[in-house]
């Protein structure tokens, strides 16, 4: 009965851990898109301002797509969308984006050298920009 009780309570202890590791990921993806909208200075159509919002899961924002498995960011499409800006260097901590569409608006500055970090980082179409620099190597 005591190794059984032991047993439990390890287990117990070892699905606690693996849950905060877990909301910690979550949670560092849901800031690093709330850091990519904080830079943008123009949303002509208020699709971030109206929808981006902490009071839904960001796997509902409009232009992220989530895991089913872990829920975490796998793709950022935001293509022609008038918006204007620049990219924050948060978006490399999106450690299971597998696709980047920024296309068709108006960010301006560097390319963050932080999206080198991104492993699972497949696509990247980041034309009709004001961006300046090589995108980084994966």
């Amino acid at each position: 009965m005591a190794k059984t009780c032991v047993l439990f309570i390890k287990l117990v202890v070892v699905f606690l851990q693996c849950y905060t590791i877990a909301c910690l990921a979550i949670n560092t993806d849901e800031q690093a898109l709330l850091a990519f909208k904080a830079q943008i200075n123009f949303d002509p159509y208020n699709i971030l301002a109206n929808n981006w919002s902490t009071a839904t899961s960001f796997c509902n924002w409009i232009g992220v797509s989530c895991s089913r498995r872990h829920g975490r960011v796998t793709a950022l499409t935001l293509p022609s969308m008038g918006l204007n800006g620049t990219m924050a260097p948060e978006l490399g901590n999106l450690s299971f984006l597998a696709t980047l569409d920024l296309s068709n608006n108006s960010f301006k500055g560097y390319i963050p050298h932080e999206l080198g970090n991104l492993r699972r980082l497949k696509l990247i179409n980041l034309v009709a920009n004001k961006l300046s620099a090589e995108i980084p190597e994966v």
